[in-house]
């Protein structure tokens, strides 16, 4: 073995460590990716690593990942906000700027597959143990609620874990309805309904319902197409899940009904709440981005004029870190520029999804459906594990992105 298929090889395979990784251990996946950059660099000097990223840079995402990065950064030339605070802020969105190498480094159909299995037995494990929490404790766990009708979070917070384990529910269906033996399909068949029960009555997190029935309900409409007896069957199906979710589902209905108790009793003068402050901070993100509407205030600057705001006990604590909205978040540091450029890159995968066969596009599109899920209700690029999982996934359906057919 050469140097340079040496580095190459350890560079995939520090990745596929980090796919494992991040649904675990934000911290061994970092480890994983510094491996992965290490290998990389010795690469460029000693292999084809350079080629390879140059290679992906013709990507229909990378462009629109590169230019949002660029103007995050260019953003920090107006902002408020201390050094310190600023390079901080830079480092949560340096996926975009490393989105390229992700490709590059996925561009054989073998790593891609060892990638999927790493995410797949890290989410497999999530899975049994969230089960397993129901009768029995673990004292490495995040809960330690028994029984039905309780959250059940194992490595992560229960908005991570509801959108990761979405992801691994169309998966699931994916393998289900596309496997070739039906020893396969049957098994698939059982893992996503037992990650779609995990979700909507295992948990607590209401950005996991969401993002989990809009992804069914996407796949489905992209999966069958025109079979109108198959897509309206499936179309029913996960209406009649969703209403006997709502109807059977205690805690779901505890925290739809205490959502709408906190939307209208929203004020910055009352102790802050879940949903109160995410209107709150709705208003305020509106307010200001009039003031600066095209630029916006600047890289990280959100903090440090949410203080200024949200004056009142305890309500600095929960607000003046991110606005819980990544589009939000993005008008108000980065202005409407940043904004576009952030439906630009969404908007790149969406695209590739339509040159796409069928079961790919509707898994892509379904993917897509959580991200924007997820980033309605979170800042999801800029809080880590959610970060790892958008940014890497999208490296990994990309990577076997279908070129585009001449004209």
């Amino acid at each position: 073995m050469t140097v340079s298929s040496f580095l190459q090889t350890a560079a995939k395979a520090s990745l596929v460590l980090v796919f494992f990784a991040f649904p675990v251990s934000v911290a061994l996946a970092n480890v994983g990716l510094l491996f992965t950059l290490l290998f990389w660099l010795l690469g460029c000097v000693w292999g084809t690593s350079w080629r390879d990223t140059r290679a992906a840079l013709s990507n229909p995402v990378a462009v629109p990942a590169l230019a949002l990065f660029a103007w995050i950064a260019l953003a920090a030339l107006w902002s408020p906000a201390e050094g310190s605070q600023i390079g901080a802020a830079l480092q949560k969105y340096t996926k975009f700027l490393l989105l390229p190498l992700f490709i590059g480094l996925l561009n054989d159909a073998s790593t891609r597959r060892r990638c999927w299995q790493g995410f797949a037995l890290a989410m497999l494990l999530t899975l049994v143990v969230t089960w397993l929490n129901v009768w029995f404790d673990f004292s490495w766990t995040r809960t330690h609620n028994q029984g039905f009708g309780e959250d059940h979070t194992v490595f992560k917070d229960y908005i991570s874990q509801g959108l990761l384990m979405s992801l691994f529910t169309i998966m699931a269906l994916h393998h289900a309805m596309n496997a070739r033996t039906r020893r396969v399909r049957v098994l698939a068949a059982v893992i996503a309904g037992l990650s779609t029960f995990s979700v909507l009555f295992l948990s607590s997190g209401r950005t996991g319902y969401l993002a989990l029935l809009v992804a069914l309900l996407v796949y489905a409409v992209f999966a069958f197409g025109r079979q109108w007896r198959k897509l309206l069957t499936s179309i029913a199906a996960v209406v009649l899940l969703a209403a006997a979710t709502i109807l059977t589902s205690t805690q779901l209905q505890s925290r739809m009904q205490q959502a709408w108790q906190e939307a209208q009793a929203s004020s910055i003068h009352v102790p802050v709440t879940s949903t109160g402050s995410r209107v709150e901070m709705s208003r305020f993100v509106l307010q200001s981005s009039l003031e600066k509407p095209l630029q916006g205030h600047g890289t990280a600057s959100y903090p440090s004029l949410a203080k200024g705001h949200f004056t009142g006990f305890g309500w600095c604590a929960v607000v003046c870190v991110h606005p819980h909205n990544q589009f939000a978040f993005f008008l108000f540091e980065q202005g409407v520029i940043g904004l576009l450029l952030f439906l630009w890159f969404m908007a790149a995968i969406a695209r590739q999804a339509w040159r796409e066969e069928v079961p790919q596009r509707a898994l892509m599109l379904a993917f897509l459906a959580i991200m924007a899920a997820a980033n309605l209700s979170h800042s999801s690029f800029w809080l880590s594990t959610e970060n790892h999982f958008f940014i890497l996934m999208t490296a990994l359906l990309m990577a076997a992105a279908r070129p585009r057919q001449p004209a």
